[in-house]
Formats: C-alpha cells, structure tokens, sequence
C-alpha cells in the first residue's frame, strides 16, 4: 500500500495555518480536510514538493497566534495545495482537532455517514 491511500478519512475543516520551510515562512494557508494523521493544505502557488519537511502553526483565528505546532512531511503537491502526512499524533494535537471540529459542529456520526455518501 502507498502512502497515496488514506486509511482514514479526512474530514473537510477549513483551518488557519501557517508554514515554514528551511526556517523560512511560507504565509497563512487553509486546510480543506484533516485527521489525525495528515492533511490537505490549499496553497494557490505551492513551492512545495514530494518528501519536503515543514513544520505546520495552528493559530487561533481572532488572535493570530499559534497555538500549535505539527510536523509534516508533503506527500503530493499540485496547482491547488500540498498532501500532508503528519509526523506525530499527540495529545494536544488530538484535542485541539476534536476542539475545532466541536466548533464547527462536526460529529463522528457526521464523519462516519459522510463515508457513506458516494
């Protein structure tokens, strides 16, 4: 199996990032889908490529200041964003998802009829 397929499904959350590549700043993105084990991060001109390690900032929307970091490595990229696969899974990082996706009203229940639907 590739790293191409998903075991889980991703759930579609738009969330505020920012990127950093080589130490460098990449600027604020949007995820368009996540789990707890990657992501996909829209990026309208992606400098990115396969096997790129960067690390990820989660900010708070209204502040603008980080609230977590993730690390990452880019699994595909093309002219809409960059696939992620994360680095780790760890317990902030599980409750700030499951915080985020309470905000945005998503359930399991929501998660698991949207596996579903064709």
């Amino acid at each position: 199996m590739s790293l191409h397929h998903r075991t889980y499904t991703r759930i579609p959350l738009a969330l505020d990032v920012q990127l950093q590549f080589k130490g460098a700043s990449l600027g604020h993105a949007i995820t368009r889908n996540i789990n707890l084990f990657g992501a996909f991060i829209e990026l309208p001109e992606p400098e990115l490529v396969t096997n790129d390690f960067i690390k990820i900032y989660f900010t708070h929307k209204e502040q603008d200041q980080t609230c977590l970091e993730q690390k990452g490595m880019v699994i595909h990229s093309n002219k809409e964003g960059v696939g992620i696969i994360f680095a780790s899974d760890t317990a902030e990082f599980r409750a700030m998802l499951d915080q985020e996706m309470k905000h945005a009203g998503i359930t399991a229940m929501s998660i698991r009829l949207s596996e579903l639907a064709p």
